[in-house]
Parts: structure tokens; C-alpha cells; sequence
């Protein structure tokens, strides 16, 4: 007799251990019987020799590892010994084999699901499948059944709630997950919970959500909650203003005290959130909400962030205020918000922003928004900014005004602009006369057209240019005669000559 541990088997698995003895011998025919089973190439051969084995040893490694379904069949049904029998059911690689084993033993509901399982929905399988009325066994079949249908069909028999709690966490099918849920008899709160935090799928952790009753519960769901959608939802869940509260201040989670913000309008929480949120999303959306303006001044004034700052003053309805801001914040996009702020409308406070803003910027955007000459005039004359001042010059006509940039020449460019827009010719004369600059001079006699003012300008000025330009304006021939032989420059003569000879 030889060990029955010398056949080739490979696969067996640890639990023989515990069913095949270690002293165990089997008789040369058996072994040599399950040679031929195993390896004849003639079927007729295999089976024979499968049907003549007796020893039961032999009969269950056959029915375990062996890939002729008719061999193993034959030789598992040679199995009585119920030990034996209950290795192959859990053992055998073969589901026919396993479910064999079980009807064997008396397990028609585990018979039935080795089958169900590993089977595509058929009439046939059906009718066997409507036998299991153990929610046990249909648990395994949901969780393992190769076709989803009996899966489906498996979890919607289930009542029992210990086997639903179970079921939830074995599925791999987020679909059975969620029947598991949804069903009547899923009601515990722990379980609820648990699904809700570690479930993978979204749908899933919503029908959790959707059924938790405590809100205590429930928030401590939404601290940890990457989703925002099951965020909201659980936020819709919870009435408890306080709990709501507690989270929005407390949350470790940006998202979470975001979310609360854009759900609450608890003026206290969100005062103390625009004020004291460590996250500058968070601020901002609590600031957008504000209507009180001493905290949106306090926000404008304290808080490190721009964006924020900026979102603070688009509501401040205190022109003062946005006049303050405008000129006094250190942020440039902080001061555009002030001086673009639709409650600011007051020409006087633009006037009074372009005088005293030492920020090109705003200043420039104050003048946009002013109409008035007599604004234009005093941003001319006090105007910290020089080219703002400059920049009044094209809506000021006033010839006093223009007169006296004139006469001042701070800035020949300037004045030369001021005087291109005096129109009256004896105030240009009379700038003419003041001798200013050379310049200056020129410009006024070009825009003089008075033939008796040019003549005495081209008979008496004593600069050579000056008298240039008066002669090119001259139309008497009388006149340019004379200049032409009398002027004591060469190319003022020539000038006149060629004036005359037009």
C-alpha cells in the first residue's frame, strides 16, 4: 500500500488537514485506478476505472481537482463520509462538485447557490433559484452570483437586518449596496452611519444619508465628507441651527464651513467667519452676505487678503466711506472697487478724490466720472498729481483759466496746449506782448488773424521769428513790399518776397 500524499495533486488545499489522516495508506489498486481516471486518453477508460474506486480518499481528491465533469461527478458520488463530504463542498474547485457535496450533506439551500452563483440566468436555474429561503444563502448569491440579475433578485428577498448590515459591506456591486440600504428593515442608525463614511460610491452614502435620522449623527458625516454634493444634502438634513453652527466655525474643512456659509444667514456666525475664518474663500463668501457696514469697514481694514477686501467694499453704501477707501487703501484694486462703487455718484466727491489722490490711478478713473468745468478747474489748479491736473486741460474753455496757465508757464507744453484754445485775438495779443517766451510768442501771433495786429508785429518786433511768422500771415502786398525791402533779416525778406509774388 502506498501514502495517498504521493499523487500529483498540487492544489489541495490546507483544510485536508483536517479530514485526510497523516498516517494514511491507500491500496496500489485504488492508486492505480485513479491513474487512469485522471490521465487514460480514452473517456470510456476514465470513467470505468472512476467507477470502480471504493476508497473514499481517492474518490475526494478526484472530485477536487480533476477537470472531466463526468470523472468528478462519478468519483464524488462514491464520497459517504459526511467529513469528506463537507471538504469537497468546501473545497472542491468545481461548484458542480461543491453543490453535489452539499445536497449531500443535506444543504439543498447551499446546493442550490453553488449552482445559482455560477450560472447565467435560465428557466431553469430560476425554478431552483425560487427554493432558497434562507436570506443567509441568498446573501452569498448576492454577493457572488456571476449574473447580476440573481444578484438583484437575491438582495430584494433579503429581510433579515443582521444580514443586510453584513451584506453592505461585502458587495462589490455598489447597486446591491444601495437596494441593501433602501430596504425597509436597514434602520440602524450605527449602520446608517457607517455606510455613509466608508462607502465608496456616491449614490450609496446618499441613500445612507437619506435615512440617518440623528443630527448629531449626520454632522459628524459631513466634517470628513470630501463630496459636496452628500454635504449639502446632509445640510438640508439638519434643522438644529446650532449644530449647523458648530460646524461652520469648528470644521477642519474649508468646504465644509464654505458650504455652511452659503446655507446660513445667521448674521452673528457669518460676522464671525468674515472676521475670523483662518481661509480667505471661506471670508469672502461670509463677507458677500454682510449688510452690516461697520464689520464690512472692519473686514476693508483688517483683513490680509485683497480679494476679500475687494468683495467688503463693492458693499459699502456710505459715499464717505468709499471716498476714504479710495484714497486711503494701500491696495490698488482695493481703492477701483471704492471709486467704481455705484453708491459713489457725487461730482464733489470725485472732484474731491482727483484733488487729493496721490494714486494715478484712481485719480484718472475720479475724472471719468466728472462733467463740470468748473470740477475740471479746480482738479486743474489743486491736483496733487501733475499729469492730472494737465489731464483737466481738454474740458476747461473758460479763457480766464486758459489765460492764466498762459501767463504762469509752469510747463511750456502745457501753456502752448492753453493757448491753442484761445480764441480771442486781443487776448492773444496781449499774450503776444507779455513777452513770455519766444515760444509762446510765436504760437500767439500764428493764431492771430488780424491784419492790423500782424502788420504792427512785422514792422515793430525786434525777434526775427516772431516777425516770420506775422509776415506768413499778412495778405497786403502793400505791406509786404515794404518788408520785403526794408526788414533787416535776409530770410524775413525773402518771405515777404515770396508772399508777395503769390
Amino acid at each position: 500500500m502506498t501514502d495517498l500524499k504521493k499523487n500529483d495533486n498540487k492544489k489541495q488545499k490546507s483544510s485536508e488537514k483536517n479530514v485526510i489522516p497523516d498516517d494514511l495508506e491507500i491500496d496500489e489498486d485504488q492508486l492505480l485506478l485513479k491513474d487512469i481516471a485522471t490521465n487514460s486518453k480514452d473517456r470510456f477508460e476514465r470513467a470505468a476505472a472512476a467507477d470502480q474506486i471504493t476508497d473514499q480518499y481517492v474518490a475526494l481528491d478526484l472530485s477536487k481537482t480533476i477537470k472531466d465533469r463526468a470523472i468528478r461527478l462519478i468519483a464524488i458520488n462514491k464520497v459517504r463520509d459526511e467529513r469528506l463530504l463537507r471538504d469537497a463542498a468546501e473545497n472542491s474547485q468545481f461548484f458542480d462538485v461543491r453543490s453535489f457535496a452539499w445536497e449531500r450533506l443535506g444543504e439543498n439551500n447551499k446546493s442550490i447557490a453553488e449552482v445559482v452563483i455560477h450560472t447565467k440566468k435560465n428557466p431553469e436555474v430560476d425554478e431552483i433559484f425560487e427554493k432558497v429561503s434562507d436570506d443567509k444563502t441568498l446573501e452569498w448569491i448576492a454577493v457572488d452570483a456571476q449574473d447580476k440579475r440573481y444578484r438583484n433578485a437575491s438582495v430584494e428577498r433579503i429581510n433579515d437586518a443582521d444580514v443586510l448590515y453584513d451584506l453592505v459591506f461585502k458587495a462589490n456591486d455598489k447597486s446591491i449596496r444601495k437596494t441593501c440600504v433602501e430596504k425597509e428593515s436597514f434602520t440602524s442608525e450605527e449602520m446608517l452611519q457607517k455606510v455613509a463614511i466608508e462607502d465608496s460610491d456616491e449614490r450609496v452614502k446618499i441613500a445612507a444619508v437619506k435615512k440617518i435620522r440623528n443630527e448629531e449623527a449626520l454632522a459628524d458625516i459631513a466634517l470628513t465628507e470630501d463630496n459636496a454634493k452628500i454635504r449639502s444634502l446632509i445640510f438640508d438634513r439638519i434643522e438644529n441651527v446650532d449644530i449647523l453652527r458648530e460646524i461652520a466655525l469648528n470644521s477642519k474643512k474649508a468646504d465644509v464651513r464654505l458650504d455652511l456659509v452659503q446655507k446660513l444667514d445667521d448674521d452673528d456666525l457669518l460676522k464671525q467667519i468674515a472676521l475670523t475664518d483662518e481661509d480667505k474663500v471661506v471670508r469672502s463668501e461670509a463677507v458677500k452676505k454682510i449688510t452690516d457696514e461697520d464689520v464690512l469697514l472692519k473686514v476693508i481694514s483688517k483683513d490680509t487678503d485683497r480679494f476679500v477686501r475687494q468683495i467688503a467694499v463693492k458693499s459699502i453704501t456710505d459715499p464717505q466711506e468709499l471716498v476714504r477707501i479710495a484714497l486711503e487703501d494701500d491696495d490698488q484694486f482695493v481703492r477701483n472697487h471704492a471709486i467704481t462703487n455705484p453708491a459713489l455718484t457725487s461730482e464733489d466727491d470725485f472732484t474731491y478724490i482727483a484733488v487729493n489722490s496721490t494714486h494715478e490711478e484712481v485719480a484718472t478713473e475720479a475724472i471719468t466720472h466728472i462733467s463740470e468745468e468748473k470740477n475740471f478747474i479746480e482738479i486743474l489748479n489743486n491736483a496733487k498729481i501733475d499729469t492730472i491736473r494737465k489731464a483737466t486741460l481738454d474740458n476747461i474753455d473758460d479763457l480766464e483759466t486758459l489765460i492764466r496757465i498762459v501767463l504762469a508757464n509752469e510747463d511750456e507744453e502745457f501753456s502752448l496746449k492753453a493757448l491753442n484754445k484761445i480764441k480771442v485775438e486781443k487776448c492773444l495779443f496781449k499774450i503776444y506782448e507779455q513777452g513770455i517766451s519766444e515760444n509762446i510768442s510765436v504760437r500767439a501771433v500764428y493764431l492771430i488773424k488780424n491784419q492790423k495786429m500782424l502788420t504792427d508785429i512785422a514792422r515793430n518786433e525786434p525777434a526775427w521769428r516772431i516777425r516770420e511768422v506775422a509776415v506768413k500771415k499778412i495778405v497786403s502786398k502793400k505791406v509786404l513790399k515794404e518788408i520785403s525791402l526794408n526788414d533787416e533779416n535776409e530770410y524775413v525778406r525773402e518771405v515777404a518776397k515770396k508772399r508777395r509774388n503769390l
